[in-house]
């Protein structure tokens, strides 16, 4: 028997074009009848590609979040339940493996050309074969179209995550005969087959409320409204992202040359001057320290007592006090809004006896590399002065740390290939539930960038397994609570805290909320 997780009639689908429209402040209202003209954001790039199926990063999210819509989505700072988006309703059978989604009628991709069930089926499974970085978002998962607005998605085991999953903008709807059309392919094999990159790093094929007009991973990207979207028109014609360190998010944003900042830390919004709205709320982002458990990378970072001794040799408040006001320590890595995340109690403290002795039982010499990205930001955080902290705080336990910073064009490359022997990095969440987290497991995608093999941890990876498939909240939520536990207790991957997330827009724009899900719903601002 199945049972309907979510409807949309007409009245449903107005409601929820609102919903999706109402993540911001209505402008005044003697400029409520002028649609504005543009908008220039200014974001800290970590921008690679506008392949769906091959990005996988914060700022290309929000890019494609507005170029391409998906099954589902979430709207209004709201991660709690999925809304309707390119299906109007969905329903889910009893130990939650098969889910039947309806296509909504009349949606057209830009160009034109009607968007069914099969661009559906061609874009998930592209996702699937491309084996890009999101390619485990469909891992179990299978996809087929029963006629022409039916989709079903079937899952190996059960997974209540399915309905959250869809809203990842990777997963976003693509023209299929567009795509294929210029090199795309949704078979096996799509990996090293599939030509599609280049032209969608130049023309739009989605059915989202903006297109792409030009597209740089460096300086700035542009987009444009679509008239084809099929649903309540956005207020900006055209929106320009720059890319900008926080610094010069600063001087745009207070200047008026920037109508948005993303950037922005609570010093620098103490101090800010001019006529600007500041809209802070609490960021799921973990930065999170990691020490690769491969030999072949690093015989040092791979040792357990070296690990204990970096774990205890940390001192985790004292490096949230860079993180500034209303950051927050992660004591695992789950979320604290997130079902299943660990307390105060779970705390790991400082014990510098301790880390010294494990760092001599290690042995001598103990001297590793730390790479992170030098011309990033997050949240108006960089990563040097966390690196730099860490490396104080190690060398009180005899661990000499060499800072290697770079470009995050190269040291993103590095940490994708698995070659860093410590890295400090930050995780966004692809879709705002705890199963996300099992890819800092063992075998999983982070866990396998920090050289931590499956197999490696029998006990924790029962426990992954086994919430992996558990449907009900309660024992989910217990479950969730061991693996961070098991995890902490391994010390391959470190949490270290979540920053609070600020926007800050000129009073001409209004408030401009943080997105928990996307960082930033393009398509609302200004509504």
């Amino acid at each position: 028997m199945k049972r309907s997780v979510k409807l949309a009639g007409a009245a449903a689908v107005i409601a929820a074009v609102a919903l999706i429209a109402s993540g911001c402040a209505a402008p005044a209202e003697d400029e409520s009848s002028t649609p504005a003209e543009s908008l220039i954001i200014d974001k800290s790039f970590d921008l690679v590609t506008a392949d769906p199926a091959r990005m996988f990063e914060t700022t290309g999210g929000i890019v494609l979040h507005a170029v391409y819509d998906s099954l589902l989505t979430f709207a209004d700072g709201n991660a709690e339940e999925p809304l309707p988006s390119v299906a109007s309703e969905w329903t889910v059978n009893d130990d939650a493996t098969e889910y039947t989604f309806t296509i909504r009628d009349g949606i057209t991709f830009s160009d034109g050309t009607p968007l069914t069930s099969a661009d559906v089926v061609f874009s998930l499974d592209r996702v699937k074969n491309v084996q890009g970085n999101g390619s485990f978002l469909m891992s179990g998962l299978s996809v087929e179209a029963p006629d022409e607005t039916t989709v079903v998605i079937t899952s190996e085991e059960p997974n209540t995550a399915v309905p959250a999953i869809v809203t990842s903008p990777t997963l976003g709807i693509v023209n299929s005969a567009l795509v294929s059309e210029n090199g795309g392919t949704d078979a096996e094999g799509a990996a090293d087959s599939d030509t599609a990159e280049e032209f969608l790093n130049e023309t739009s094929a989605g059915s989202g409320p903006y297109m792409i007009e030009s597209f740089d991973t460096t300086t700035e990207t542009v987009l444009v409204a679509n008239p084809e979207y099929w649903g309540e028109a956005p207020v900006y014609d055209r929106v320009v992202l720059r890319n900008a360190t926080a610094e010069a998010q600063l001087m745009d944003v207070q200047s008026g040359t920037a109508d948005v900042a993303l950037d922005l830390g609570s010093d620098q919004i103490a101090g800010l001057g001019g006529d600007v709205v500041v809209s802070t709320s609490q960021s799921p982002t973990i930065f999170f320290v990691f020490l690769n458990a491969d030999p072949a990378v690093s015989q040092i970072t791979s040792n357990a007592d070296f690990r204990e001794a970096v774990k205890y040799g940390l001192d985790f408040d004292g490096i949230l006090e860079l993180a500034g006001e209303g950051a927050e320590r992660a004591y695992g890595i789950v979320p604290s809004s997130y079902l299943g995340a660990l307390g105060a109690d779970a705390a790991v403290e400082r014990d510098v006896e301790r880390a010294t002795a494990a760092a001599a039982r290690a042995g001598s010499n103990l001297t590793v590399d730390l790479e992170y990205a030098s011309d990033f930001s997050s949240n108006g955080l960089s990563m040097g002065p966390f690196a730099e902290r860490i490396a104080a705080q190690l060398a009180e336990v005899g661990i000499t740390v060499n800072l290697k910073p770079g470009p995050i064009a190269t040291t993103l490359e590095s940490y994708r290939a698995g070659t860093e022997q410590m890295g400090l990095w930050l995780w966004n969440p692809d879709y705002p539930d705890s199963a996300d987290y099992l890819a800092f497991g063992p075998g999983e995608i982070v866990g396998l960038r920090a050289g931590w093999a499956a197999g490696s941890d029998p006990e924790l990876e029962a426990v992954m397994a086994e919430v992996s498939t558990e449907t009900d909240p309660a024992t989910r939520e217990a479950l969730y609570q061991q693996f961070q536990e098991l995890h902490n207790e391994a010390g391959v991957i470190l949490p270290l805290f979540q920053p609070a997330a600020s926007v800050v827009a000129t009073s001409a724009v209004g408030e401009v909320k943080y997105d928990p899900v996307f960082s930033l719903d393009i398509a609302a601002i200004g509504r």
